[in-house]
């Protein structure tokens, strides 16, 4: 065989290989690659990263998000955390691990109140929430945090 010919025969088992693993991901058989920028999964990906409240409630017992506020957390490369709790802006530091692990401390907040039936209440649980925050887990495009009896879930913005 000659060294064309064999080029040519190795870059057609490669296009074959290529195009099976690309049928198997559409048809459902492999995985798809995980792209981080999508959907964070650990301690190092959640820097960076706005998330929106979806539910929060005691643990096992969660209740949707109030539908007129937008309840919002991200993280900072130099770990802090901040966002918006419904009516008011808030701030913290929080640390992570691989394991799952997450701490937030350091917790303030501006003070304005807002008169919309329910806000109030749920800014001081989701606030709340996050003081008592131990665990974290990425799944599904979603970030469950836990931890003193409650849990929350956020989806990626």
């Amino acid at each position: 065989m000659k060294v064309t010919e064999r080029t040519t025969l190795l870059l057609s088992i490669v296009a074959l290989v290529v195009s099976t693993a690309t049928l198997l991901i559409v048809v459902g058989i492999l995985p798809r690659p995980h792209d981080d920028a999508e959907e964070p999964t650990d301690h190092k990906a959640l820097a960076g990263t706005t998330w929106l409240l979806q539910s929060l409630g005691p643990t096992g017992n969660l209740h949707p998000a109030l539908t007129t506020t937008e309840v919002t957390l991200q993280f900072s490369d130099d770990g802090r955390v901040n966002g918006q709790a419904g009516c008011n802006s808030y701030f913290g530091q929080y640390s992570s691990d691989v394991d799952g692990s997450l701490t937030i401390t350091g917790l303030g907040s501006t003070k304005m109140f807002c008169h919309e039936p329910g806000v109030m209440q749920q800014e001081q649980d989701f606030l709340n929430a996050l003081a008592a925050a131990e665990r974290y887990e990425v799944k599904n495009g979603r970030l469950h945090i836990s931890g003193g009896g409650t849990e929350m879930v956020l989806s990626y913005v």
